[in-house]
């Protein structure tokens, strides 16, 4: 048996799924976290061979808890389950580790296939973001040239957190936050954080 930690704010959502999952008998639900915040704690804590997320979530964005998650735990196998369907949003939770990303509207046997996927070793993208990421594999992305946690305090900036809130978000000194802000300025030749916004639009980063 399969087991997960399902994380999604959404309770009769979250709720569905859960259903859905311990009705075929091949996944236990350990845990079900309502925030990113709440995800990353339990995440960080319990083991479970998959997690399953949402990353549009209160408190701590969706790409914000993933590279939490896989800074302190790089082997941990995580599935994005998103409304979004751009292919930039692909690529982003592609980029920041995430073993597979599907939509929620996809039929629940395919959910089902892709986690038994990913728990025996295996990735699942949708087929229009493997064609995006063909088009542009000859030009750089410039999310690649931040580190894992400058992409993780990138997340957080863009969602409007301020250095202190990362500070404690992150357990890190509100000096070390505002260093590596600065690194992310310099490295995405941006000089404020409403350029910083901008440049998430631009490439789709940023959460509707």
């Amino acid at each position: 048996m399969i087991s997960l930690i399902l994380a999604d704010d959404h309770t009769m959502v979250r709720q569905a799924i859960a259903s859905t999952l311990k009705a075929t008998g091949l996944f236990s639900i350990e845990y079900e976290c309502a925030d990113g915040a709440e995800l990353v704690e339990t995440a960080l804590k319990f083991h479970a061979d998959i997690i399953l997320m949402d990353i549009s979530m209160p408190k701590m964005n969706g790409f914000a808890a993933l590279e939490k998650i896989l800074h302190h735990r790089p082997q941990s196998k995580v599935i994005i389950l998103s409304m979004h369907s751009e292919p930039e949003y692909v690529e982003a939770v592609k980029l920041a580790g995430a073993r597979a990303y599907i939509q929620k509207d996809a039929p629940s046997e395919l959910l089902i296939q892709i986690i038994q996927d990913v728990a025996s070793g295996k990735s699942y993208f949708p087929a229009n973001a493997n064609q995006h990421s063909e088009t542009t594999s000859s030009s750089i992305n410039p999310m690649e040239s931040l580190t894992r946690r400058e992409r993780e305090i990138f997340y957080l900036v863009v969602a409007g957190r301020s250095n202190k809130q990362i500070a404690q978000l992150l357990s890190l000194s509100a000096k070390t936050v505002e260093n590596h802000r600065s690194n992310i300025f310099k490295k995405l030749k941006v000089t404020s954080t409403v350029e910083l916004i901008h440049f998430a639009a631009r490439n789709g980063l940023f959460e509707p």
